[in-house]
């Protein structure tokens, strides 16, 4: 066999190789299509809301602002579409106080509850937990007065289907919390300033 066939037969099979390795599992994720947009809610809130745990391992969690009525225009049995944007100004640090902080940061979530359940599209877990960061931290005190404070964004979009049942109003619910997953002693996270928006679909 000629050497310009084989560089081709090997081309090809590099290429399927690479295909194979670059194809994403379809069962990871959802198409939508063909929906119209029907309403859409906008949430600004410029209270900060402070969570905090100082025991080795702990997770804490706090509504980050009161619960939102978003009303789905479809008649009772039929469905609509969310897509919920959020965006937070936050800041995130260890509760280790004189003892000095060392390793990395703890995690920092968003739980999103709408009607009392996760998402059914997500991506969140099963609780509707959205981790928006992970061993990282953005203020830091070394217990002796020296400190720095850092305000970040941290986005989140998630989507959900809702059905109306006795009612077409239904109940958004965002909380907002840190975890000492790497075992530092506790954890703070305050987000400060948030804007959300709820966007309504229909098929």
């Amino acid at each position: 066999m000629k050497l310009p066939h084989l560089v081709e037969i090997f081309a090809g099979l590099a290429w399927v190789a690479v295909s194979l390795l670059a194809t994403p599992d379809a069962t990871a994720q959802t198409v939508i299509s063909n929906e119209s947009l029907m309403t859409t809610t906008f949430v600004v809130n410029k209270q900060a809301a402070t969570v905090q745990c100082e025991k080795t391992g702990c997770r804490a969690k706090t509504p980050m602002f009161a619960p939102i009525a978003v009303t789905c225009p479809a008649a009772t049995g039929q469905t609509c579409t969310f897509h919920i944007s959020l965006d937070t100004k936050t800041s995130i640090s260890f509760r280790c106080g004189q003892q000095g902080c060392f390793g990395a940061g703890p995690i920092g979530f968003y739980q999103f509850l709408v009607d009392g359940a996760a998402p059914t599209m997500g991506p969140t877990d099963e609780n509707g937990n959205y981790l928006f960061a992970k061993n990282v931290f953005t203020y830091s005190d070394d217990g002796g007065g020296d400190s720095f404070v850092s305000r970040q964004s941290y986005p989140a979009s998630v989507m959900t289907t809702v059905t109306n049942s006795n009612s077409n109003s239904h109940t958004i619910i965002v909380n907002f919390g840190c975890s000492d997953a790497n075992k530092v002693g506790g954890c703070e996270a305050t987000a400060h300033w948030t804007t959300m928006r709820v966007d309504v679909f229909e098929p």
